[in-house]
């Protein structure tokens, strides 16, 4: 029992490097008339992708680690990098791409359990350091390969402690475990800066009834899971998990070819309110939130970033599972917000176009339950009131997990 608890913590190391990026055009039109439900019947929920034979982004050369690895030969890499590693924590496979074309893959021995406090991070990530062996600073276990994947998350081959013996696969503090031989390998290909994506792949999960996804499953990927862990406060704390806060909702972002980027209501509801970008936008953007009553219970679904806004929806409209509400974007702050790297309405780089998700008990941006969330400020902290995130688990303070209530095989 004892081992068992120290390995909980064994990647939190002290080590620095590493950074997480957070995550537009802004339509205000004036109000349409309302539209009802059998108007745009037509148009209700994702549109089929074009027929046509997929395109293959494999290497001739590419060497893969099982031949069902050929599946991942139909699906672009997420960003435009010239090197990109992405880890598909769905396939457990960690992808090399070079000039838009996958050249290997590595099979992922085990990654933490989804929902746990140290749940492995998803989003955009920068190789930091990199150890053939060391030592835990929190428990005597040694790892080695070990590659920065985020601030105190590795990827590592198996640890093991002092005499020897080697971690069971049941303990995990949020890193990902290679085979010996494949961590070997990983650490020899990948260097310091890399670019790295971490994610989850849309799978056929079965919806609940009465249901619709909020967007086209294929021409999208899950960039940042909820509960994913973020970094904000630097300094030294005895129990690491006081360094984070907690995503309290599900990233959704469009794959390069994507052929549909709108939103969709993913339940019957009303529309309760809608946020124009810069009119206390709380950094969300363009936002709809809609009131849903299933069973006896009320929730909300909140769309946040959008780019656009359907011109016809009205705060009290009904709308119907499946309907449009607008386009993905990266709003925020009254600007196009949120990028890939540096986030700032000046800022220079590819935007972060995504969907911020949310189901929670409150028609409102922030938290339905109040909730402060410690962020750095210059060379120390401040408190502000959580907006995306948690300081504990989500659930806590009126959250629930997207597509665990969308989907009913999510989680299983």
């Amino acid at each position: 029992m004892k081992r068992r608890i120290l390995f909980v913590v064994v990647c939190v190391l002290l080590a620095g490097g590493g950074s997480f990026f957070m995550h537009k055009t802004i339509l205000l039109v004036p109000h349409a008339p309302t539209l009802s439900a059998s108007s745009f019947v037509s148009s209700i929920g994702p549109s089929p992708a074009p027929s046509s034979k997929k395109e293959s982004y494999c290497a001739s050369d590419v060497a893969l680690w099982d031949q069902k690895d050929a599946e991942l030969c139909t699906t672009p890499p997420k960003l435009n990098r010239f090197r990109l590693f992405e880890i598909n924590l769905s396939a457990q496979r960690i992808l090399l791409y070079e000039n838009g074309l996958l050249r290997r893959t590595f099979p992922i021995a085990y990654q933490a359990p989804y929902g746990a406090w140290f749940e492995t991070p998803t989003g955009y990530f920068t190789v930091g350091i990199k150890r053939e062996k060391f030592m835990s600073s929190i428990a005597p276990v040694f790892m080695e390969d070990a590659v920065q994947l985020y601030q105190d998350f590795f990827i590592h081959a198996i640890p093991y402690y002092e005499d020897g013996t080697r971690v069971t696969s049941q303990f995990s503090g949020g890193c990902i475990r290679l085979r010996d031989d494949v961590a070997r390998e990983f650490y020899d290909a990948v260097s310091s800066y890399d670019t790295i994506v971490s994610y989850e792949s849309f799978d056929d999960w079965e919806l609940r009834e009465g249901f619709a996804s909020p967007v086209d499953r294929a021409s999208f990927w899950v960039r940042q899971r909820y509960v994913s862990p973020l970094k904000t406060d630097l300094r030294w704390h005895e129990d690491k998990r006081e360094n984070y806060i907690q995503h309290a909702g599900v990233d959704l972002a469009p794959l390069p070819n994507a052929h549909d980027t709108r939103v969709y209501a993913v339940y019957a509801g009303e529309v309760t309110r809608i946020v124009r970008n810069g009119n206390g936008d709380a950094g969300l953007g363009n936002t709809v939130i809609v009131r849903h009553t299933v069973g006896d219970t009320t929730l909300f679904s909140l769309y946040g970033h959008l780019s656009e806004i359907e011109r016809y929806l009205r705060e009290g409209d009904r709308v119907i599972a499946g309907q449009p509400l607008g386009v993905v974007g990266s709003t925020g702050y009254g600007c196009s917000y949120w990028h890939v790297g540096e986030d700032g309405c000046s800022a220079s780089g590819e935007e972060d176009v995504h969907l911020h998700l949310e189901i929670k008990d409150a028609p409102v941006l922030s938290s339905p339950d109040p909730d402060t969330c410690i962020i750095a400020q210059g060379e120390g902290t401040k408190e502000t009131p959580c907006v995306g995130y948690s300081s504990h688990y989500p659930d806590s303070v009126g959250y629930h997990d997207p597509l665990g209530t969308i989907f009913s095989s999510y989680l299983q």
